[in-house]
């Protein structure tokens, strides 16, 4: 039983990095434009298929292929502030901004997914690993794919938060996030800002997508299950809370992953949603929230 435990510890920190890649992006976006993108999934999807392209297609080495697919990822997500939000925000008026931007991605997510589907079919599309071979602990073997996730995971979401710790492009975003208006008051460019903390957590979603192609197949919808998960995740942290996020991924997967012990693996998807539903109900404002007045 101690094995098994430790089996499933391990596969949940896999696991938790590829939420946390995934779901610290979302948070930063909504911690600073104050926007629920739904459209993220499909990010992660084009990051599997850019990916896809360079090992497969074009031949080039793991590490390349991966840095250049989180690349193109990162000028893809550039252009969705300046092109789709800043114009609708400009004809806003004095509507409420949130339904119509939650619109506005959904729009997004659908035309990314079918765009998807159009240019390279339905098939699921297979990546090789690449890591060969793996870690054989004795009691359990772990891929070296599954400690590639992980290790490029703890580095990618390191770097995320040294950049907002320490550089001022970074030091400006959390400005923003804390107080637009002051922010600008003091010369720093909103749409800047906004432009590159979407390209920043695109480019954390490509690479998730990029991390997991060998794992499991490519297709138009492969991140519409995490986009659903990640919402649970960001709930459970902390509306806008990265460190919130962080944590709350890694929880979400190592519950997950040892939930397979006690219950049929068919409710493994549920225990993300059970528990935001419940920390909605118990504590509104998430783990690392500020509870509202």
């Amino acid at each position: 039983m101690v094995e098994e435990i430790l089996e499933f510890l391990i596969l949940g920190m896999v696991l938790g990095g590829i939420y946390a890649l995934f779901a610290v992006g979302l948070t930063l976006i909504f911690g600073v434009l104050d926007i629920v993108n739904v459209a993220h999934g499909e990010f992660l999807a084009i990051g599997g298929y850019a990916l896809y392209i360079a090992m497969v297609i074009f031949g080039l080495p793991a590490a390349l292929g991966l840095v250049l697919a989180t690349l193109a990822v990162f000028v893809l997500g550039l252009g969705v502030y300046p092109l789709l939000i800043a114009p609708l925000q400009k004809r806003l008026d004095r509507r409420a901004p949130g339904p119509l931007f939650l619109v506005l991605t959904l729009g997004l997510s659908a035309f990314l997914q079918n765009s998807l589907l159009a240019a390279a079919g339905g098939e699921y599309l297979k990546v090789p690993p690449a890591v060969k071979g793996g870690l054989d602990l004795s009691f359990t073997f772990v891929s070296g794919q599954r400690l590639l996730i992980l290790v490029v995971a703890s580095v990618g979401l390191a770097a995320l938060f040294l950049f907002l710790r320490f550089h001022r492009q970074g030091m400006a975003i959390r400005a923003v996030a804390q107080n637009p208006a002051a922010a600008q008051s003091v010369g720093i460019p909103l749409g800047r800002i906004f432009t590159l903390t979407i390209g920043l957590a695109c480019a954390l979603a490509g690479l998730a997508g990029g991390l997991i192609a060998p794992l499991f197949s490519v297709y138009p919808a492969v991140g519409f299950t995490l986009t659903i998960k990640a919402f649970a995740i960001t709930i459970l942290g902390g509306m806008g809370n990265l460190l919130g996020a962080l944590v709350a991924s890694f929880i979400i997967a190592t519950v997950e992953a040892l939930s397979v012990l006690v219950i049929p693996s068919e409710w493994q998807n549920a225990i993300a949603f059970g528990t935001m539903i419940l920390v909605l109900l118990v504590r509104p404002s998430g783990l690392f929230g500020k509870k509202q007045p």
